[in-house]
């Protein structure tokens, strides 16, 4: 699922807003958070940031002359697949995947 930097819906990351971040703010706090709970990192191919454990790619959504972060869901698998991620086939606007 495919969440939107200003629609939402909003999700938290123990305790941190996701959607509508800074990136400079946002990347920060989950290379921290994955340092502290011993999350699986990855960096996608297009610089997003995944906790691939959690099945978490955290994109930025350029809103104006604005980036914010923008959370999306996918199976865990894909964030480890050649064919998902360093392909470039996970969904970039909004579009929900279907599990």
């Amino acid at each position: 699922m495919a969440l939107d930097a200003v629609t939402g819906p909003q999700v938290l990351l123990a305790g941190f807003a996701l959607a509508g971040r800074d990136p400079e703010e946002a990347y920060p706090y989950v290379l921290a958070h994955a340092a502290e709970h011993g999350n699986c990192l990855a960096y996608a191919p297009d610089e997003s940031l995944a906790l691939t454990d959690l099945g978490l790619l955290l994109r930025v959504q350029q809103i104006g002359d604005m980036l914010l972060s923008r959370p999306l869901f996918v199976m865990e698998g894909w964030l480890e697949s050649e064919y998902y991620c360093a392909r470039g086939h996970l969904p970039f606007e909004g579009t929900p995947v279907a599990h």
